[in-house]
């Protein structure tokens, strides 16, 4: 799981300022990481102080993003980039990737899902904000006053996992080709198909049901005599007819 926090929405002129990372594996914090960055002369939009509050005098002591730039790829190398909005906070950590010459996010991970997405496509109507998601979900976030993206990483984590109780792993999400991949290898491992042939008893009490309801010209009579038919011999009597009724 990410998120980011960030100087505004502008994905041109705006800074990432927060960095959350939380990594699961089966289903349990195997890893939590948040780090402050200072944006340098670009300045905190005040809608954006509301949201986080972490303002300019808190980030005056904190490192430039550059040097930790390498260190967020590392933490996402082949894995499944989750979040809440998720595009957002990718779409910023690229424009600071490209800044300092980095490849963009999608080189290296191995995929991406959005809890936001997810919850729209299960509620179609419904408000779909991280703390709609949290309330529908049975998720408390009375312990959170302000975003945070350690925070809120956390909570994205803890909704996913209530929305996707019924998967073994989160992985199955993104294994439709391995799904099939071993449905084809195990075809070859089950049992072969169970076959008991009816006994003449049961054959000839079947002709005399039929007998009995049949009347004078049964229905499936002609199907019978249809599919012993050769069919090219039905070819050749088909092309004798069109030629027959081909005017000269």
């Amino acid at each position: 799981m990410i998120d980011t926090e960030t100087t505004g929405t502008n994905v041109r002129t705006d800074r990432v300022i927060s960095f959350g990372h939380v990594r699961l594996i089966d289903g349990k914090v195997a890893e939590k990481v948040e780090w402050f960055f200072n944006p340098g002369d670009v300045e905190i939009h005040p809608d954006a102080l509301r949201v986080h509050g972490i303002t300019a005098e808190f980030l005056a002591d904190k490192p430039p993003i550059k040097g930790y730039l390498a260190q967020i790829i590392e933490l996402m190398v082949e894995a499944i980039v989750c979040g809440h909005n998720v595009k957002f906070d990718m779409d910023m950590l690229n424009a600071e990737l490209a800044r300092h010459r980095f490849p963009p996010l999608e080189k290296f991970i191995a995929g991406v899902f959005d809890t936001m997405k997810e919850s729209r496509e299960r509620w179609p109507g419904k408000p779909a904000s991280l703390d709609a998601l949290c309330a529908r979900v049975g998720l408390s976030t009375a312990h959170r006053e302000k975003h945070g993206a350690l925070t809120d990483a956390l909570l994205c984590a803890e909704a996913m996992q209530a929305m996707f109780r019924e998967q073994r792993s989160f992985l199955e999400l993104f294994a439709d080709t391995a799904a099939a991949s071993a449905l084809d290898e195990g075809a070859a491992e089950m049992p072969s198909v169970l076959v008991l042939p009816a006994s003449a008893d049961e054959l000839a009490a079947h002709t005399s049901y039929l007998a009995g309801m049949s009347g004078d010209a049964p229905i499936w009579h002609r199907y019978t005599a249809a599919a012993a038919v050769d069919p090219d011999e039905e070819l050749d009597e088909q092309e004798e007819r069109s030629g027959a009724l081909t005017p000269c």
